[in-house]
């Protein structure tokens, strides 16, 4: 025992030395390559002994492996290898290999997986043309067309239209295989003057999906613009006052241009033109040309070789006319009632100096001012006149049906225009007399009386709403004559609609407490008292809608209400 002791001690100070292992980063490669496009660059893969310098050799195997290449092939370790692919003439698909590292020392070879994805090559979008030419006249040009195809896979493109009076359609767009996309070209050259050499403006199409940027295309677009002979269809107003200052006109005609110009028959001088599209031009005629009755000749010119149109008359004197007759609270025009207030908007219609209505008997006179205004033959009578104004209240004696007559006489001259008369047409009166939104309403309270509605001072949900139109219709039959009577305080009861108008408030319905006239006021002007309901809505602008004989009143009407 004491003699084996020795060598058992220096038996166990004699470690064993641990094997060599190799790594590799990364593990593995990849590469990939669109054909046509350039070759992928090359990959390193580090190799790292645990310890020392082993010397090693690379060997690279695989099914048509030639394509991969890697330097060094031989060396000592620690290496950075670089791997380089070519896949030149190789087709489509997935191609793999190994790079195999045997290292003198170590037992198991070190393998680098490879793989190369050889893809298809970029398909091509091909345009059927690269420039359009187009000429004005006519105005505007035919539309032409470009037709994109693709020359493999899916395309999708963009299409940017480069100057103002060019649009191209559509904008953006997928092309398939097998398909024929077509480009909408178009020009609208009315706001370019004519001249000798073509507009030159481009289109640009984008192609998506593409590597190393987007890939464009253009396509260069020329527009000859030459003058042509303008036309005149229509000039309004037709008729034109005198002594009242400068007169702008509405010219509707063709070949309109940034360069037309309008002027007067006679004169050398163009009147003040604002071109609006190529049909239609705005022409100021001087003061100086309307001091007499006359017919003036207006005349739209256009640079050579265009010329002049033919002329076109403008009358100038005091002639009415009648633009619309419309409801007086909402100015809805579609249809009137009977012993509707509507207003009849013109020219020359009344006096300089306005008059409002008077009356004879309790009855608003049928005369004011020197004008008379008849509708279906039934003599109106008259609220208010003006020069451009008239309100007038339809006569309950009218016939419902389209194309009634309304003729109104301003001394010996008249004015004509016709109307639809219907069985109800309400209107609501606005607290800024312009038809719509916040309405012209009282609040009552048992507890606080009478207030205007307005944001700051709101009806109380369940408190009564007063509101007020005209429109209602014919409702109470045993008033006789009813045409412009004004309505008497003796008059007891005071007659209701029957059936009672529907109130909706906040998208609730309102009972209506009254729906009558108002003492003192014409016929014809209807006062409505409505419960707030409850479930109303609440805020500052909450819609209210009443509905009078299956019509109702004009949309974008609000009250103000509170919880």
């Amino acid at each position: 025992m004491k003699l084996l002791l020795p060598f058992l001690f220096a038996a166990a100070g004699l470690a064993a030395t641990p094997p060599v292992t190799v790594t590799a980063t990364p593990t593995s490669i990849a590469f990939t390559y669109q054909i046509g496009a350039a070759l992928p660059a090359a990959q390193a893969v580090a190799v790292k002994p645990s310890a020392g310098t082993p010397a090693f050799t690379t060997v690279i195997t695989g099914t048509n492996s030639l394509w991969l290449v890697v330097s060094p092939e031989s060396g000592k370790l620690p290496a950075t290898l670089s791997l380089r692919a070519n896949p030149t003439s190789l087709a489509v698909g997935l191609y793999p290999a190994t790079v195999t590292l045997t290292v003198a020392g170590v037992t198991t070879p070190l393998t680098v997986p490879v793989s190369l994805n050889v893809t298809a090559p970029a398909s091509t979008l091909t345009l059927s043309s690269t420039a359009l030419a187009f000429a004005a006249p006519p105005f505007p040009p035919i539309a032409q067309s470009v037709r994109l195809t693709t020359s493999g896979t899916p395309i999708s493109f963009t299409a940017t239209a480069g100057s103002p009076w060019l649009s191209v359609s559509p904008t953006v767009g997928v092309v398939l295989p097998g398909e024929q996309v077509q480009l909408t070209v178009t020009v609208d050259p009315s706001a370019l003057n004519p001249q000798v050499a073509p507009y030159v403006g481009k289109v640009t199409v984008a192609q998506g999906g593409t590597t190393g940027g987007v890939k464009t295309q253009t396509i260069t677009v020329n527009c000859a613009v030459s003058s042509s002979q303008p036309t005149i269809i229509g000039v309004w107003p037709p008729v034109v006052p005198m002594n009242t200052g400068a007169q702008t006109v509405t010219v509707r005609g063709t070949n309109f241009f940034t360069a037309t110009t309008a002027k007067l028959q006679g004169g050398s001088t163009p009147l003040s033109t604002t071109i609006l599209s190529s049909t239609a031009l705005l022409a100021v005629i001087p003061a100086a040309a309307l001091t007499a009755p006359a017919t003036l000749n207006l005349i739209v010119s256009n640079p050579a070789p265009g010329g002049d149109s033919i002329p076109s008359p403008v009358t100038v004197g005091n002639v009415p006319t009648i633009q619309s007759v419309g409801n007086v609270a909402s100015y809805g025009a579609a249809s009137i009632s009977p012993g509707e207030l509507v207003t009849i908007f013109g020219g020359n219609l009344g006096p300089a100096i306005p008059a409002s209505m008077t009356q004879t008997n309790g009855f608003v006179d049928l005369t004011l001012g020197g004008v008379s205004v008849t509708v279906d033959g039934q003599a109106a009578p008259l609220l208010y006149v003006s020069q451009n104004q008239v309100t007038i209240q339809v006569p309950y004696e009218v016939t419902q049906g389209s194309g009634k007559q309304v003729v109104l006489a301003n001394g010996t001259m008249q004015a004509t225009s016709t109307v639809t008369i219907a069985p109800t047409a309400p209107g609501l009166f606005t607290a800024d007399g312009s038809g719509i939104g916040q309405a012209a309403a009282l609040n009552f309270s048992g507890a606080t009386g009478y207030s205007l509605n307005a944001s700051a001072t709101p009806v109380k949900l369940g408190d009564i709403v007063v509101l007020y139109l005209t429109g209602e219709g014919d409702y109470n039959l045993t008033l006789t004559p009813r045409t412009g009577l004004i309505v008497p305080a003796t008059l007891s009861p005071l007659p209701q609609v029957n059936p009672l108008p529907t109130v909706t408030i906040g998208g609730a319905p309102a009972a209506v407490n009254y729906a009558g006239p108002l003492v003192g006021s014409v016929l014809g002007l209807l006062q409505i008292n409505a419960v707030v309901a409850a479930t109303s809505t609440t805020g500052v602008a909450v819609p209210v809608i009443v509905s009078i004989g299956g019509n109702t009143t004009q949309g974008g009407l609000t009250l103000s209400v509170h919880p």
